[in-house]
């Protein structure tokens, strides 16, 4: 018994790890001259993200906790930021656009929705279910 909680432990936090988020940087040109930075930092992690900036893919399917593109150079830009994440009580679907003006540095938030009721209820489940199931286990015969 002691053993299967131990494995029970070390199997969550493996899980909790392989899935965290990240501050990701990506280097829009090699040139440096005259170049700024962009930060988009969610109001919290985002799964699944995908970012765009003037329709290329930056960022593909990735945990998020903030996005930085540097070398960014003078112009007006649109970033997209959409988050695949059914989770959400709305989509997350946000167009941000931006005019770099020499070096400057910008950071832009993006709201995240709140989590659906039906996510509440999965983790609730999720959370009850194994006690649930080892009490009903202790009392059949």
């Amino acid at each position: 018994m002691m053993k299967r909680n131990h494995l029970l432990i070390l199997t969550n936090i493996l899980l909790i790890f392989c899935s965290c988020s990240k501050h990701i940087y990506v280097n829009y040109q090699t040139e440096t001259a005259n170049t700024g930075k962009v930060t988009i930092k969610p109001t919290k992690p985002t799964d699944k993200t995908y970012v765009t900036i003037n329709d290329s893919l930056i960022v593909d399917k990735k945990n998020v906790k903030s996005v930085t593109i540097t070398n960014l150079p003078i112009g007006d830009f649109n970033i997209h930021y959409t988050s695949d994440n059914s989770w959400y009580k709305d989509k997350l679907d946000t167009r941000i656009s931006v005019k770099m003006e020499g070096s400057k540095e910008i950071t832009k938030l993006v709201e995240v929705p709140p989590y659906s009721t039906g996510y509440w209820i999965y983790i609730t489940g999720i959370a009850i279910m194994p006690p649930l199931i080892s009490s009903i286990g202790l009392l059949l015969p």
